[in-house]
């Protein structure tokens, strides 16, 4: 039993409970004996996006679960829909479900868990672990690689080994050749394995973009393939104008889809050869290999205008949000692909001050 150690009224009590349920970083819902919802907190509400107008009508369990499957977040084909609702809703009423992985469609991990409580009810949790996953996938990358390589190389040398088994008899031949064909795919599997890790390990889980590390590797490749030509490279510095406010109004979820509908729409506004990168936050850079200070500010413009012009569908609301770019040129004298980033942020600190939506070039921009 709860110990409460001062003498309050109940009702006052469970308004401080409440209050505190609130500011938890993780969702929480109790229901009744019922499986009617009896409490949720903000957070879930958030996460989820949930309508208010659906909190107040005292759902089940299972019209929560289909509002959240008829937003679009559960990464399920519609056809096996309802038997994965059925399935959710029979493992919560059948009691206790143990720490389980919820995979959402805008590639969220929610880890799901329900307890019974003494009275008959059910005390469900739902936290937020994407970043976690992402940050332990990147520190086991490195370990796991070298593993795998050792093991396909030693699998090799076996296979090298059954080879030659196999010229001894008609007999032995057949059987070391299936021995080799399967050790072939696990060498292939392993390989695809280690190739999957260190792309996780280079871009960023949320919005695709690269992160910061290979962003700022793949410029440093980029100035020493360049080394003694003529050939520049142009630098954006991307930040979202007042990105809290979007966070404030629509929830992370919200500005989680801000931020991903950001990259798709750089992306498609430069080449295929051009590096879009997350620097952290609301925070974006763009490299432009090849390209002059004339021809970066027309993409920097046609990029910021894009992305005022955009309307983000979200539930049935509309995001939208301007951007602030800062830009610069790769000059003779710069040594690492940091003094060209540099530049670009002054050049953004200055659109942030001169009223934000707008391009700013680094006053020591060279003309190309």
């Amino acid at each position: 039993m709860p110990q409460y150690l001062v003498s309050e009224p109940a009702e006052a009590i469970l308004c401080a409970l409440g209050d505190a349920l609130d500011r938890v970083d993780f969702g929480i819902v109790l229901l009744n004996r019922d499986l009617r919802v009896w409490f949720i907190n903000r957070r879930f509400g958030e996460m989820w996006n949930i309508a208010s107008s659906l909190l107040t009508s005292g759902p089940t369990f299972r019209e929560l679960i289909e509002n959240v499957a008829a937003c679009g977040w559960y990464d399920v084909p519609a056809d096996d829909l309802p038997a994965f609702l059925d399935e959710e809703e029979a493992a919560v009423r059948a009691g206790s479900v143990p720490p389980s992985v919820i995979e959402l469609a805008d590639r969220r991990h929610i880890l799901f868990q329900c307890v019974a409580g003494s009275d008959s009810g059910r005390i469900l949790t739902y936290a937020d672990i994407s970043r976690e996953l992402l940050h332990e996938a990147s520190c086991v990358a490195a370990r796991t690689t070298a593993e795998l390589r050792f093991s396909a190389e030693t699998m090799a040398q076996m296979g090298f080994h059954l080879a030659t088994l196999a010229e001894a008899s008609d007999e032995n031949a057949q059987k070391s050749e299936a021995a080799r064909r399967l050790l072939e795919h696990e060498v292939a599997e392993r390989r695809q394995l280690e190739e999957n890790l260190r792309w996780l390990a280079t871009i960023d889980g949320l919005t695709g973009a690269l992160n910061r590390t290979e962003l700022l590797a793949s410029g440093r490749r980029e100035m020493e393939a360049r080394a003694g030509t003529r050939q520049m490279m142009a630098v954006l510095m991307i930040d979202v104008d007042h990105f809290k406010a979007i966070n404030d109004r629509f929830g992370h979820a919200g500005g989680d889809l801000a931020l991903q509908q950001l990259v798709a729409t750089l992306r498609d506004g430069v080449r295929e050869t051009d590096l879009v990168g997350r620097m952290g936050g609301e925070e974006f850079a763009v490299l432009l290999p090849d390209t002059s200070s004339k021809t970066a500010e027309a993409v920097a413009e046609r990029l910021r205008s894009r992305v005022a012009e955009a309307e983000i569908a979200f539930g049935d609301q509309v995001i939208t949000m301007t951007i602030s770019i800062g830009l610069a040129i790769q000059r003779e004298t710069d040594r690492s692909v940091e003094h060209v980033l540099a530049r670009a942020d002054e050049a953004l600190y200055s659109a942030k001050r001169g009223g934000r939506n707008r391009v700013v070039a680094n006053q020591q921009t060279e003309s190309a």
